[in-house]
């Protein structure tokens, strides 16, 4: 296990103020948040290659984004993004201190240089959300 990878599961802790449950190569934790009543379970199981398998179980949803190899924390954000890349497209699991969630697939990477103003509301959440892995990288 690369020590990148367990830094970033450090800052996560920190930033979470719990700590990851391990069971082999799977960190599992649960996010409640009290005022609307929800919490999702996280799970991150690494791989071959240095890269990992995302996991969200919510009440109603399942969200699962694979061969991830970076995760960028913000704590001026308080949330935290699994990427996963190819030479044109990223991906991007946003998870909030307060159990939030979101999933950006297959963004095309041009979008997050591009003008904002060009773009239609759906892009332009995807770029804006994204747009932290850019000066992360």
């Amino acid at each position: 296990m690369s020590s990148q990878f367990i830094n970033s599961i450090k800052l996560i802790e920190e930033l979470l103020g719990e700590k990851f449950s391990v069971n082999e190569n799977i960190y599992s934790i649960n996010l409640k948040n009290s005022k609307t009543k929800t919490d999702i379970h996280i799970e991150v199981q690494m791989e071959q290659e240095e890269k990992f398998l995302v996991s969200v179980y919510t009440n109603n949803c399942h969200l699962q984004l694979q061969n991830c190899a970076n995760i960028i924390v913000s704590n001026m954000l308080e949330e935290f993004i699994f990427t996963s890349e190819t030479e044109d497209t990223i991906s991007g699991m946003i998870i909030s201190k307060q159990g939030d969630c979101a999933l950006y697939s297959n963004v095309k990477k041009s979008v997050l240089s591009s003008d904002f103003s060009e773009l239609n509301s759906e892009k332009l959440l995807s770029a804006v959300a994204l747009s932290i892995t850019e000066s992360a990288g």
